[in-house]
């Protein structure tokens, strides 16, 4: 399935997009669903969603197709992001790929945006950098899970744009949190692609990720090019903090490419399963 938030008129809507091209608000085919996808997830439904999906959607449940989208939710309990976890981006900044165990860093929901508004860059911070990333949705609560386990606690996955204020962060790496945490600072969605959608074109570890900047794709790589796989770090973090349903782990970026205002910047995952982009001013 694919899960969005609409918006309509002066307010906005979780919605599914279905098999036949329409797309139906998922408190109008689910008894008691919430209307936000955050909420959905808070309430494990994605299992009934899906059977709702399966015995058919009634028209009157449905809404405009192209409506426009906004983020699919803006409060997360935690953003989580992943530091040099491809070679590639660490050597871009003569930096070497973790080995023994991931960076991390966390990111305040001020930064989110979603697909189509602005990421600005601030003045007088020097070079900024946008880095496309898979984005793994926590479905349920998980703590202290196995490397195994962790891919069952995993709703879905999202194109992610995270950015970084680089000039500042090689002055120090120890900045991290300060050049990770701008306002719009990370765009997620249009869509949630929930995990068996994704399975379904190809085992995720040759899955594309490609940061792509006016049009062109300036780096690209697979998930199994990380150093460490999207079930190691999510195991490995869930030893130190619980991950609670809408919680979002960052995977790591193949490469960040410098953006000044009037650019755009695209994620894109996979041969057309998923794409983001976002102006820069």
């Amino acid at each position: 399935m694919r899960l969005r938030t609409v918006r309509l008129d002066e307010t906005t809507a979780a919605c599914v997009a279905l098999p036949d091209g329409r797309l139906a608000r998922v408190e109008k085919i689910v008894d008691g669903a919430p209307s936000d996808l955050l909420a959905l997830l808070e309430t494990e439904a994605l299992d009934a969603l899906a059977e709702a999906v399966a015995a058919g959607v009634d028209d009157t449940a449905c809404v405009d197709p192209h409506s426009p989208v906004a983020a699919p939710w803006l409060r997360p309990r935690k953003i989580l992001g992943i530091g040099l976890n491809y070679g590639a981006h660490a050597g871009d900044l003569g930096e070497s790929a973790p080995r023994t165990s991931p960076a991390s860093f966390l990111k305040g929901d001020h930064t989110i945006v979603g697909p189509g508004e602005p990421i600005v860059v601030p003045p007088g911070i020097g070079k900024v950098t946008a880095e496309a990333e898979l984005g793994l949705v926590i479905g349920r609560t998980c703590y202290q899970v196995s490397v195994d386990d962790a891919m069952s606690y995993v709703a879905g996955v999202v194109p992610v744009l995270d950015q970084t204020a680089e000039a500042i962060l090689l002055e120090n790496p120890r900045y991290l949190t300060r050049v990770k945490n701008y306002p719009t600072f990370f765009s997620f969605g249009p869509d949630l692609i929930t995990l068996d959608e994704v399975l379904s074109h190809g085992p995720l570890s040759g899955l594309r990720v490609a940061t792509v900047h006016n049009g062109a794709v300036h780096r690209k790589d697979t998930v199994a090019g990380m150093t460490f796989s999207p079930a190691e770090l999510l195991s490995f973090h869930s030893q130190v903090m619980p991950f609670y349903p809408g919680d979002i782990l960052s995977t790591g970026t193949p490469g960040a490419v410098p953006i000044v205002p009037g650019d755009v910047v695209t994620c894109e995952l996979g041969d057309g399963l998923a794409s983001l982009t976002n102006p820069v001013q």
